[in-house]
């Protein structure tokens, strides 16, 4: 039971993730997630290929956005289970705060293993001018994977 509902509450907590991104970009033409190049990233490790120097000027893969996209709930996937789990052993009650540290805590994948392993702009995004705008909106995606797991806990519970 605990792993279905960690399943599901990553599920909701990517899907609002993805939601507030695409409204971001829909509404102020701000750049949406390019999953398929995390798909060619991932995909591209198979070939033991841990660095890359302009991803987006690459060879295009079969499957790359699928690849993305299932990589990126897998891994929110993974996060909900830890937070059903800790909430199992250290809560009576679906935990608010934990969701919250849980969604910041994941920021740190992005800051210092997406973007200068996969999107070659630094740790940080320390080679990009607007790196503080990336941070920011990159902390605000991630709070809202946060509430994500919260809501897909009590939804679930």
């Amino acid at each position: 039971m605990i792993i279905f509902k960690g399943i599901f509450s990553g599920i909701i907590a990517t899907f609002l993730f993805d939601l507030y991104q695409y409204s971001l970009s829909y509404a102020y033409n701000i750049d949406k997630p390019k999953w398929n190049l995390v798909g060619r990233y991932f995909a591209g490790l198979k070939n033991k290929k841990f660095f890359t120097e302009k991803i987006d000027e690459e060879l295009p893969i079969k499957n790359e956005l699928l690849i993305g996209f299932l990589t990126h709930y897998f891994i929110g996937i993974i996060f909900g289970c830890i937070y059903i789990l800790f909430n199992y052993i250290f809560f009576k009650d679906p935990s608010f705060f934990l969701a919250i540290i849980i969604g910041f805590v994941t920021v740190i994948g992005g800051w210092c293993v997406m973007m200068p392993f996969v999107y070659n702009i630094g740790y940080f995004a320390s080679k990009k001018d607007e790196r503080i705008q990336i941070m920011i909106q990159n902390l605000l995606a991630h709070f809202i994977f946060g509430v994500g797991l919260y809501a897909g806990y009590i939804i679930i519970n």
